[in-house]
């Protein structure tokens, strides 16, 4: 006997999602968009969108007789994050690493399923991992309407959602699309540090701060990293000016008050800006685990704090921002060349740094800091 799309919906519940949705399993228009946004070379170093994109765009050629996507959400909305003493993290980061408690959940669910009686091995999801498109899928299946940042709004609960899927071999009832739109609003293009909402709904992920801190290997464009501020793992500006945030039961919840997975980890407050720009591999791999920050790799880590301590302009960092210029990454030296020369262009360790620098890319960020003086 199948089973009927109301327990579908009461199991999901039950393994923790607040929104439940039927729909497509592929993007539909969507996938015409994103063809588009690969053509104009706006994913920049994420090739795996590039290299995955049949995929995404037919789920049926890897996941064959699927028929329908159970779309689900949870929503992570809450006070602002950042380390001890300032360096500002993305909130859907604060907390235990999504990929694992999301991906729990999605995983509980197919379980659950199967012991209902759907076929084993029938469904197939995960989150943030699996070659969908998932605010694609979100959008057709009425979790929420796409908003002008590219994000999902769900009209009850915000915009705030971490995102997952079951794409499954279920013919199941496909909901309406979610009421409401952006209407007029444009507080998150106007808002946008670095501009990277170049239209409504179209981003360019090269300016994106979010993508500068995270995805980016390597340095970050000169002209983008003033507007980066002191956030140091992702950003949410597009988020926190949205009118629908204040749909987020949790956007006021602290602390251990909050859902198990979404407390805040406990690196947020044994951390500053100047702990990680010292942090060596040792105690990345010891301390860091069962965090998404790690996705941005140590040497990202590190040159996010170094741009961040920079722009904070605190003359108490100048000791680890010196000690960085003699770093073997050269990434960290770079970014801490530029820090110094934000806070202190004339300190005479500069142009001993420049004297000694063989990398030409360094050398370079050096003589930035170094022509800061006039």
């Amino acid at each position: 006997m199948p089973i009927s799309p109301s327990l579908v919906r009461e199991l999901a519940h039950d393994c923790g999602f607040q929104l439940v949705r039927f729909g497509p399993a592929d993007p539909g228009p969507h996938g015409q968009r994103f063809l588009d946004w690969l053509e104009q070379g706006r994913h920049g170093e994420m090739s795996y969108l590039e290299d995955n994109k049949e995929r995404i765009l037919a789920p049926d050629s890897w996941r064959k007789g699927v028929q329908s996507a159970i779309a689900l959400a949870v929503d992570y909305g809450g006070p602002k994050a950042e380390l001890r003493g300032g360096g500002q993290v993305a909130r859907y980061a604060a907390g235990r690493d999504y990929h694992r408690w999301l991906k729990d959940r999605v995983f509980a669910l197919r379980k659950r399923l199967e012991r209902e009686g759907v076929p084993y091995g029938s469904c197939n999801g995960g989150a943030d991992a699996v070659p969908v498109l998932e605010r694609a899928l979100a959008v057709r299946s009425g979790i929420g309407f796409l908003a002008k940042s590219a994000m999902v709004i769900s009209p009850t609960h915000g915009p705030y959602l971490q995102l997952g899927e079951l794409l499954t071999g279920m013919e199941l009832p496909f909901d309406e699309p979610a009421i409401g739109t952006c209407g007029t609003c444009t507080a998150c293009i106007d808002a946008c540090p670095t501009g990277a909402i170049v239209a409504p709904h179209e981003v360019d992920a090269r300016r994106c701060i979010s993508y500068t801190t995270i995805e980016l290997r390597g340095f970050a464009a000169p002209e983008l990293r003033e507007a980066q501020g002191d956030r140091f793992f992702g950003c949410d500006v597009c988020l926190e000016v949205c009118p629908f945030q204040k749909k987020s039961p949790l956007i006021d919840v602290h602390g251990e008050d909050r859902p198990k997975d979404l407390r805040p980890h406990a690196l947020l407050s044994q951390w500053t800006l100047v702990d990680v720009l010292d942090l060596d591999e040792a105690r990345y791999e010891s301390e860091w685990v069962g965090t998404a920050m790690r996705r941005a790799t140590r040497s990202g880590l590190r040159r996010n704090a170094a741009v961040a301590l920079g722009n904070l302009g605190d003359p108490s960092a100048m000791p680890a921002l010196l000690a960085a210029l003699h770093d073997v990454d050269p990434v960290v030296r770079g970014h801490a060349a530029w820090a110094i020369g934000r806070i202190d262009p004339r300190h005479p360790q500069l142009d001993a740094a420049r004297a000694r620098e063989t990398d030409a890319i360094v050398a370079t960020e050096i003589e930035r800091a170094l022509a800061s003086r006039r």
